[in-house]
């Protein structure tokens, strides 16, 4: 039985370049949120579904999925069901030297057509990934190991090029790799979440939204709760809050222009919401982003 322990060597607010968990908390953020680098989840026992801007992904023991942490993404669990996984984290600028396998796994990241991805690992492959998957937690959970960060990067490369020949062979065969979606009801959602980010951002109306997707407005509430655990007014706000983070941090757009292309309706209500959710100014928030 395993015996490590979920720790990042980081600070508050920036992410690490690279970190390697294997949790069986059922501890997930709360709200739809996005951060930098990448990301590769493998499940390794219950089951969960992924929620993306507008891909809905039902993960099962044995399965991994990828994508770019930047993606709006939101875990949903369902009860007494467990959630055991390997979490890495990393971003692009991870390794100390170029390398050929890093470089063309992160662009073959963003060549695909859809952000995200699933794929199921076939069981005589779990070993082999578990052994290199043990050998990044034993380097990151002991500080005094001679060249730890170099053996992480060598670990961390092995890894890639194993998920990445998977990757590739499903190319090389014209396999469609798994997206999985969870049948009738990850359809529905996903319809749903397309129609809702294209009007995010505007003054929307639930009326013409319904009519849009031919549902009963109360149904398409109910719905909605049900399957993501928060409101579309919810929903829609957490993504104009994140969307503001991206611009606050990336651009020197004044905050009043922030406010309007996020879809506020004046900039006092974009800062008592934006404190309200982020617990900063705006402002506050820039500048902070800005040292780190």
């Amino acid at each position: 039985m395993r015996v490590y322990h979920d720790k990042l060597f980081s600070k508050k607010f920036k992410r690490p370049k690279f970190s390697v968990q294997y949790k069986v908390d059922r501890k997930t953020a709360s709200n739809f949120h996005s951060h930098s680098g990448f990301e590769i989840v493998w499940l390794q026992n219950g089951e969960t579904t992924y929620i993306f801007e507008e891909n809905v992904f039902h993960l099962t023991k044995g399965q991994i999925i990828f994508f770019k942490s930047t993606d709006f993404h939101k875990v949903r669990l369902r009860k007494g069901v467990p959630y055991e996984r390997v979490v890495i984290l990393f971003s692009e600028d991870f390794l100390s030297f170029k390398h050929p396998i890093f470089e063309k796994f992160t662009h073959f990241l963003d060549s695909l057509p859809s952000p995200q991805y699933v794929l199921t690992l076939q069981p005589w492959k779990e070993e082999y990934l578990q052994q290199i998957v043990d050998n990044l937690l034993f380097e990151q959970e002991n500080e005094d190991l001679w060249e730890k960060e170099s053996a992480l990067e060598l670990y961390f490369l092995e890894f890639l090029l194993f998920i990445g020949r998977d990757l590739q062979s499903s190319v090389v065969q014209n396999t469609p790799l798994i997206t999985n979606r969870d049948s009738r009801k990850g359809e529905m959602l996903e319809r749903i979440l397309k129609e809702i980010n294209i009007v995010w951002n505007t003054d929307w109306r639930l009326d013409n939204l319904a009519q849009t997707l031919h549902l009963n407005k109360y149904y398409l509430c109910h719905f909605f709760k049900k399957e993501l655990g928060l409101t579309i007014h919810e929903y829609i706000l957490q993504r104009r809050i994140n969307e503001a983070k991206k611009l606050l941090h990336s651009t020197s757009v004044p905050i009043h222009q922030v406010s309007e292309k996020t879809g506020f309706t004046s900039p006092s209500n974009f800062i008592r919401s934006f404190k309200k959710q982020v617990n900063m100014t705006p402002k506050q928030f820039r500048s902070k982003a800005n040292i780190l």
